[in-house]
């Protein structure tokens, strides 16, 4: 086990995130976001609320990139269109991921952002997105790891990116014999 964590302390960490699912779980189940959830409108696999998570992450993924609206809508739709491309057991994962993030005392809990993504400041989002990346919860480092690189790639993946990547973009030669 970790440093600093005796068994009785696993044992409990292990019972409050069995608990913690469990209720998102039933959460989900009540509030009728199990089965097939509706993707808002002009989305694939993103639901409203899921839009409203990613506006808020974008800028402070992306800390420091001078990003206007037509490019935060370009990653948005990228990361929507990365999500509806994943198989169905990675989909499902990716869900409750976000359902978590989604029900209101489970993102208190897990996040320490009490108020709805679209009212969360700046700071939260970045204290949020720190405090699962240094976490000795496997799970939050997961999660962090899923919407760091749903966004990160999404971004880096449009062709005005390019220069903060440093790719310089395919071969002209390359691009026209693979594409003849």
């Amino acid at each position: 086990m970790g440093a600093g964590l005796d068994r009785r302390s696993f044992l409990k960490l292990s019972l409050a995130g069995s608990a913690a699912l469990s209720a998102a779980g039933l959460t989900a189940t009540l509030t009728g976001c199990s089965g097939a959830p509706t993707p808002a409108t002009g989305f694939q696999f993103l639901r409203d609320a899921d839009v409203t998570l990613f506006r808020a992450l974008i800028p402070q993924v992306l800390d420091g990139i001078a990003l206007d609206a037509a490019a935060a809508e370009e990653c948005l739709r990228r990361i929507d269109l990365g999500c509806f491309l994943l198989e169905a057991p990675a989909q499902s994962e990716v869900r409750k991921l976000f359902d978590l993030l989604n029900t209101g005392l489970l993102r208190r809990l897990t996040t320490g952002v009490s108020k709805s993504w679209d009212q969360a400041g700046a700071e939260e989002v970045q204290t949020f997105l720190a405090r699962w990346h240094d976490s000795s919860v496997g799970l939050f480092n997961a999660g962090y790891r899923v919407l760091v690189k749903l966004v990160s790639v999404s971004y880096f993946c449009m062709p005005q990116s390019r220069k903060f990547s440093g790719y310089p973009g395919p071969l002209d030669y390359m691009y026209k014999a693979v594409n003849a």
